[in-house]
């Protein structure tokens, strides 16, 4: 079996490319034979930059925005690619309408992460591309149950079929115990846009702040919205936070998993925007992966990778009162804390959980492709 992938950037700034860069190498590991299709001068995974077998498409966030032109510059590409593979599964759903165009009798899977799984079908220039490609897919693999229940109900059939988010787990262990920090402190960690909600963490910091002054709030990720990055400033400077909300921007992979280990907890507090949701919220996982508890909201995908008073919290959206009141019930008892961190470490789940259950897929796939045949 050899597999054709297809994804966008392969970096570690982005939910796509964290997800595509541990599947891949994932996928490897289990002695898949693949080739791979991305955006290469946009790689910053050094060991699939250097695989034999990598070649290019344009990035549908940086370069062809616009469908028919990431059609037009990629099917050829993928066209060639597939000469000699026996199926292709496109990681981010903007490729797979090329793939489904010059796929022919081959099976197509397509991973369905958030937004640009659900939002295109509200979307009249771009819902008929997807209902194609949607239609034409022989699986649809959501991350979560949450995107599952998002889209359009004639593609929640037996087709459709859920493939979770997992974690290298090993990239989040230390060779030693980092010592604490001088202050304790919240951590959001995500590009800083409304979708993510830091705008909810920051009125419950402020309510936090207000009962627990020595606690400090981190957030780490690149600007997606500058706009948006201006409204949060101003209203730090309205709360007089100025001195303990830090925006750290993108920081090294080292520097994140220390960032974890010593934040009191991980809160990420998403809301809908315009059909822009969180599918699954790896961050979730890569908190409890270094020992540590988490807050997500209801109404995202967070509903799959939290188990409300098990490995965190959930809270109602867009409730400030309520994050606030969970971040304070994990500070006042740290004992709580390191326990639903503990169980955290146990929820989560490797790779290669997710690899096995791709390839599968992959079988059964090939197995009915073979049969139809026939």
């Amino acid at each position: 079996m050899r597999a054709l992938l297809i994804t966008d950037t392969l970096s570690p700034s982005y939910g796509w490319g964290r997800y595509a860069i541990g599947l891949v190498r994932a996928l490897r590991r289990q002695g898949l034979e693949l080739r791979l299709l991305s955006p290469k001068a946009l790689c910053e995974a050094d060991d699939l930059q250097a695989l034999p077998e990598h070649d290019t498409v344009t990035s549908f966030v940086s370069q062809t925005r616009r469908l028919t032109r990431l059609i037009a510059a990629n099917a050829p590409a993928i066209r060639r690619a597939l000469h000699d593979c026996d199926l292709v599964h496109c990681i981010t759903e903007p490729y797979a309408i090329p793939a489904a165009l010059v796929a022919g009798r081959k099976p197509l899977l397509v991973s369905l992460h958030g937004t640009y799984a659900v939002r295109p079908f509200t979307r009249w220039r771009e819902r008929p591309w997807y209902e194609l490609a949607y239609r034409r897919a022989t699986r649809l693999l959501p991350v979560s149950h949450f995107t599952r229940s998002l889209l359009p109900a004639r593609f929640q059939s037996q087709k459709t079929q859920v493939v979770p988010d997992c974690v290298e787990v090993e990239r989040f262990s230390l060779a030693e115990p980092v010592p604490p920090p001088e202050r304790p402190f919240l951590l959001t960690v995500g590009p800083l846009k409304r979708r993510k909600g830091q705008h909810v963490a920051l009125e419950a910091f402020a309510r936090v702040h207000a009962a627990r002054p020595d606690v400090e709030y981190r957030l780490v990720g690149g600007i997606d919205d500058r706009q948006f990055l201006a409204a949060f400033r101003r209203r730090v400077a309205e709360l007089g936070l100025e001195r303990h909300v830090t925006l750290l921007g993108r920081v090294s992979e080292e520097a994140l998993v220390r960032l974890y280990h010593q934040c009191s907890a991980m809160w990420l507090l998403p809301v809908n925007d315009d059909q822009q949701f969180e599918g699954f919220g790896l961050v979730y996982w890569e908190a409890n992966a270094c020992g540590r508890p988490v807050i997500g909201t209801y109404g995202s995908g967070a509903e799959d990778a939290i188990a409300d008073g098990v490995n965190g919290f959930l809270v109602p959206p867009n409730d400030p009162a309520a994050a606030a009141a969970a971040a304070l019930r994990l500070l006042d008892d740290p004992a709580l804390a390191d326990r639903l961190g503990q169980a955290g470490r146990q929820c989560v789940r490797p790779w290669d959980d997710s690899a096995r259950l791709l390839l599968q897929h992959y079988r059964d796939v090939l197995h009915a492709s073979v049969r139809s045949v026939c």
